[in-house]
């Protein structure tokens, strides 16, 4: 994102209002010039979470903090450029007339790129479809009304046929003029070994589309049907350039409104569990994607701020699988529940062959889920469990929560409460020493006075320009000092949503909770100012200093009294006339 870019991203803040924005997912309460509520990023009852109308949202519990921007990304699991591209839209904002001229030419060919495959997706989208409704979908339609899948509900899920074939995808979307080594690249086509020609995954398969949250198919699972095959019960899609498989849920799209309405979320593990629940009237269900849970769906779903119901298998991969799962969202704070099934059982037989009125029955039995964590560390060895707890009290993001969990865990596991805190409290107190390796290893590859001109551009990044005319820029030797440089001088604030490694770690500790408020601009530009004066004035000293003994060396001693004149001058010149001075 360039300067044009930026000014359209401060457009966006003008037009859109952070007060109407997020009163759309949670009721904000007017408290004077500010709004508050019960945070929709942990679960609480207090109002901590504050909206500002100048633009900005801070919850005292968790910490979090932001603008619209921040707020639409961790409430929906965007990317900064989905945020960007959906707030643009909604407040008028035209992006291509802001940057297109100055975006790097492989950006450009990288968006193309994406909208290509989206585009493919919808079209072969459309074909499984098409296929399902012909001639060479009656199987599959057999198939799905055996298992209670109306039309209605494969209409909603978009759900498809991949004939029995090894080119049907592969010719219709040559047909349509599409790219087919994008396709294949994209993961909708195979390569094959052999020749390096373009081939159907996807072959006589049920075909269910995964959609992003702005319900744009992205990629594909697909249902073997015929039961005396050999082959995968389910293939899904690679990672592509449009899709990453831990950052998306099954059904999404079509749950977000009832998760919600109901404040709570139906997690399973797969496609025909999540068909089954909307089927039956659970709207607010949705489905991992063939991978142990991710922080990223984790995230993705607390963004809806819901009471999270996780259903697995009753088996022992089940069990730890929902531990798994369920210690990822206690460890954010988040009210969970675990509902196993009973053994032989799953989410179709329960649902059609015992009723909805039962599984809500067995929903309502549902175990907490710190509760069934303990219960299942009753099956471990004492030190393992011990090891479980400290590592999961370590991962706990609310401070409020931790004192209360290990009085919790010590009193069911049958531990002693003071040696578990006292461990803890030594565990902790070495963490500092990871910050400290941290800062040494960042101090080894950037120089003092880099690290002083990125911290103060961080502090004030309106004011880089200012430190720009100092002469700093050029001091900035290192390619990540450099490249966080450049992105501070054309973001401004926003440079931070896309950073990473120690640029990341750097703009956290300067902008973080930690570091002290940016208050004082003016005094802080300064000292810089005069660090930098000292640092340019000692170069020119060892320049001089070369120069006499050089001198020196050649017999010229009027030459080296002129050096030892210039010597006792203070350094008059401004510091941005020094950018050509070949010793800097």
């Amino acid at each position: 994102m360039d300067m044009a870019a930026n000014d359209a991203v401060e457009l966006i803040k003008q037009r859109i209002s952070i007060v109407d924005l997020i009163g759309r997912y949670i009721p904000l309460r007017q408290m004077g010039n500010r709004f508050v509520a019960p945070c929709p990023f942990h679960q609480e009852t207090k109002p901590s979470f504050n909206v500002t109308p100048d633009g900005r949202f801070y919850c005292f519990g968790c910490q979090k903090s932001g603008d619209i921007f921040t707020f639409m990304m961790e409430y929906h699991g965007l990317s900064f450029r989905d945020a960007l591209e959906q707030l643009s839209q909604e407040a008028g904002v035209d992006l291509a007339a802001f940057g297109p001229r100055r975006q790097h030419p492989g950006a450009a060919r990288q968006k193309n790129r994406k909208k290509d495959l989206l585009l493919m997706y919808r079209l072969a989208q459309g074909h499984f479809v098409a296929n399902l409704e012909g001639p060479d979908g009656a199987a599959c339609r057999k198939y799905m009304a055996e298992r209670g899948i109306s039309p209605e509900l494969a209409r909603r899920f978009g759900l498809g046929w991949a004939k029995d074939g090894w080119h049907d995808l592969a010719s219709f979307l040559q047909a349509k003029g599409c790219d087919l080594n994008l396709a294949m690249e994209g993961g909708l086509l195979g390569k094959s070994s052999k020749t390096g020609k373009p081939y159907d995954p996807f072959r006589a398969r049920l075909m269910f589309p995964i959609r992003n949250t702005g319900s744009e198919t992205i990629a594909f699972g697909g249902r073997i049907i015929d039961k005396a095959s050999d082959a995968a019960k389910y293939i899904n899609s690679q990672d592509s350039p449009i899709y990453k498989k831990g950052e998306h849920l099954y059904g999404l799209d079509l749950a977000a409104k009832a998760i919600r309405v109901n404040k709570k979320v139906y997690l399973t593990e797969g496609y025909m569990d999540v068909l089954t629940l909307h089927q039956y009237g659970f709207e607010n269900s949705v489905g991992g994607l063939g991978t142990a849970l991710t922080d990223q769906q984790v995230q993705r779903i607390l963004g809806y701020g819901p009471q999270v119901n996780l259903l697995y298998d009753g088996d022992n991969a089940g069990r730890k699988a929902a531990m798994a799962a369920a210690t990822k969202f206690l460890s954010r704070g988040a009210s969970v529940k675990v509902i196993l099934q009973p053994e032989g059982e799953d989410i179709d037989t329960l649902l059609r062959g015992k009723g909805p009125d039962f599984f809500r029955e067995l929903c309502d039995k549902a175990m907490p889920g710190l509760r069934f964590c303990v219960e299942t560390l009753y099956g471990v060895a004492p030190r393992d469990a011990l090891e479980w707890c400290r590592t999961f009290i370590r991962g706990m993001q609310i401070p409020e929560l931790v004192s209360p969990t290990i009085s919790y865990l010590s009193r069911w596991l049958n531990f002693d409460e003071q040696s578990l805190r006292d461990g803890l409290v030594q565990d902790m107190s070495q963490a500092p020493r990871a910050n400290q390796a941290q800062d040494k290893a960042i101090s080894a590859t950037l120089p003092h006075i880099e690290r002083e001109i990125l911290r103060t551009a961080i502090r004030y990044p309106g004011h880089a320009r200012d430190i720009r005319d100092m002469g700093a820029d050029i001091l900035l030797k290192s390619p990540m000092a450099s490249a966080l440089w450049n992105k501070i001088l054309e973001q401004g604030e926003n440079a931070g949503y896309e950073l990473e490694g120690e640029a990341r770690t750097l703009w956290d500790r300067h902008r973080g909770l930690e570091a002290p408020p940016c208050k004082n601009p003016e005094a802080e530009l300064g000292a810089l100012k005069k660090i930098l004066d000292k640092y340019l004035h000692s170069i020119q000293k060892s320049s001089f200093s070369a120069l006499l003994r050089q001198s020196d060396a050649q017999g010229d001693y009027s030459a080296g009294m002129h050096v030892l004149d210039t010597l006792q001058e203070p350094l008059s010149e401004p510091l941005s006339e020094l950018k050509t001075n070949d010793q800097v």
